[in-house]
């Protein structure tokens, strides 16, 4: 295990004896406060004066470790940064100013900024949660600011004790927050039940600088302060472990951090040191070394080791994809996929896995026009296979295949329409109509055939188109029912093989063809009118919201105000009330007298002095 630490300084240890592994000094020599990104051996620094600086730990030729700096970011009152936990290459930044901006560090691109309170309190300190869904922002005043990812936009203030000076996410847990005060106490708050879970405000005598925390033991907590006293709690018990509870040390400390088997941690000082202790046995100390000569320690961290992103990955994956369980499949993520995952809208996410169902429940609901009462559902239960088309076809009409080609083909073609599951209300009302309309002209047709004269064919398809363009029309501006088109399919399936003539069989061919085509322009075109329908629809009451809330903020600013004078007019009243009391009052006319007396004398005893000093 590897220490990285930053004073004036940043410095690679050992963590078995302290020993310096690499030194990179800093240009300026002011302190630097980092955090390590997602990426394992990448951390952040910010430097008050100097800016933003992305460094690296890589290994030389000599297979040896040593620190370097990767890019130069020049941010304008920076004043802390924090890295995102699953999404590489984000960070926030925290302001003099008050502002919080999120940045992609490789591109140098602002991703979204956070506005500053009314007081415009500096950003004392910056951290993601486990899932990068918050942000929680110590302010000078005290307060810690919770801004949400998704949403951009702040969604909380926490007030605790209004001593607040540092706010670390728990590692595992999404909503555990822990608090150190200035004042000394340390806590833990819960931004779900919006409740303080652990609280002691006696925790250290002087100001607490620094706590921690571990994901794989999720009660543990550790505190340093300059009171000289290493604490570890039990979140559980809300009170100090009684093996390890309390360790005292010779110099103010400053950092702390934890090991993620929560086995070991170490602690820095203000005179530069830096201090191992093993968690089993806690009565002296594994190593203690002057790392820093004589500055004070602003952070101190373990370097993740492949085992620990390794977790910390199957971790992410765990809550973010779901792995089939067979060995052979595998599915691996990368970071542009998280952060992809991570922009999405969840209700975006619900609408893609629902879309067949909600097409057309939503045409239905969207435009009454279109309100279609033909039972699409019941159809869909027991569809009919090929097999028991083939079987009414031999049994109830006793037509070969060969003979019974056409009516096969306009089956196949009712059938596969009824099976499409995203057909609108406007193209399920054109398929029956033209269903309708097929077996009115093969019944026409066969009419023609056995009655009319046999020489007179042109009269006979001038007559059955003219038929054809009626019942067209009529249909169309009908509703039909099931019942309807099940008696029209019914009467083309009883069709005699004797009756269907050359031409008649062409003629419902391309009639078929005719409607296959036409189903597919009329879904297209009623999937584009829909989907149209529906930004128009979320666009409408996005403005409803917005307006809503303007409305509301304006009817509580009113009657805030309204209440206020009435307020003012009672206090008035009772002032009048009260005055016009004491007028008639014997208390105050026998104060009043007594109080003109008094001056008198008071006078009068002004005036013998003067005269006995003459």
């Amino acid at each position: 295990m590897y220490l990285i630490s930053t004073s004036k300084k940043t410095i690679l240890s050992d963590f078995a004896d302290l020993e310096t592994k690499s030194t990179y000094v800093h240009a300026n020599g002011e302190s630097t406060d980092f955090q390590f990104s997602s990426q394992g051996r990448v951390f952040v620094e910010v430097d008050k004066k100097a800016g933003l600086a992305v460094m690296r730990i890589k290994e030389n030729q000599q297979n040896a470790l040593e620190i370097q700096r990767v890019r130069k970011l020049t941010i304008e009152n920076a004043y802390s940064v924090c890295c995102a936990k699953t999404v590489s290459n984000h960070i926030a930044i925290g302001q003099s100013s008050g502002y919080i901006k999120q940045f992609n560090f490789r591109t140098a691109e602002l991703i979204h900024r956070y506005p500053a309170n009314a007081s415009r309190s500096s950003v004392l300190y910056l951290d993601y949660n486990c899932t990068d869904e918050y942000i929680a922002a110590v302010l000078e005043d005290g307060k810690i600011n919770i801004c949400g990812t998704k949403t951009r936009q702040r969604i909380d203030t926490v007030t605790i004790d209004e001593h607040s000076t540092l706010a670390r996410f728990h590692p595992r847990k999404r909503f555990h927050l822990a608090v150190a005060s200035y004042k000394g106490a340390v806590s833990v708050y819960d931004l779900q039940s919006k409740r303080t879970i652990f609280h002691l405000s006696d925790a250290h005598s002087a100001p607490c600088r620094d706590v921690s925390m571990c994901s794989s033991q999720s009660s543990l907590l550790v505190s340093v302060g300059y009171d000289c006293n290493i604490n570890v709690f039990d979140i559980r018990r809300n009170k100090a472990q009684s093996s390890s509870g309390r360790l005292n040390y010779t110099h103010p400390l400053s950092t702390v951090a934890l090991s993620e088997c929560g086995t070991y941690f170490c602690a820095g000082n203000l005179k530069g040191e830096l201090i191992t202790y093993d968690m089993r046995s806690t009565r002296a100390p594994l190593a203690v070394r002057a790392v820093h000569d004589g500055s004070a320690v602003t952070r101190v961290a373990f370097m993740p080791t492949p085992a620990e992103e390794q977790q910390s990955s199957s971790f992410n994956s765990s809550n973010n994809v779901t792995v089939d369980a067979r060995p052979a499949a595998t599915v691996e993520q990368t970071p542009s996929d998280e952060l992809v995952r991570q922009q999405r809208d969840s209700f975006c996410d619900f609408l893609d896995t629902q879309r067949p169902r909600l097409l057309d429940r939503m045409s239905t609901r969207l435009t009454t026009s279109r309100r279609d009462s033909f039972d699409w559902d019941t159809l869909m239960t027991k569809p009919i296979t090929e097999d028991g088309r083939l079987s009414i076809c031999q049994t109830g009409t006793g037509l070969s295949p060969s003979d019974g080609s056409s009516v096969d083909t306009l089956q196949q073609t009712v059938s596969s329409g009824l099976r499409e599951r995203n057909i609108s209300a406007d193209a399920k009302l054109k398929q029956i109509a033209e269903t309708d309309e097929t077996s009115e002209l093969h019944e026409q047709s066969v009419n023609c055939s056995v009655d009319s004269d046999k020489e007179n064919p042109p009269m006979a398809a001038e007559i059955e188109e003219k038929r054809r363009l009626r019942m067209l029309s009529a249909s169309r501006n009908s509703t039909p029912h099931h019942v309807a088109s099940a008696a029209s399919k019914a009467s083309t399936l009883q069709l005699q093989p004797q009756q269907l003539l050359p031409k008649t069989s062409s003629n419902v061919s391309s009639v078929a063809s005719q409607i296959s085509d036409g189903l597919q322009y009329d879904v297209r075109k009623e999937l584009v009118e829909l989907r149209e329908s529906i930004e128009d629809r979320f666009t409408q009451l996005e403005r409803d919201l917005k307006w809503s809330a303007e409305v509301s903020k304006f009817q509580t600013f009113t009657q805030v105000a309204q209440y206020w004078k009435q307020q003012m007019a009672n206090t008035e009243e009772i002032r009048d009330g009260l005055g016009m009391l004491l007028r008639h009052d014997r208390f105050k006319k026998e104060f009043c007298r007594l109080k003109n007396e008094n001056d008198m004398l008071r006078a009068e005893v002004q005036h013998l002095r003067s005269q006995l000093n003459n």
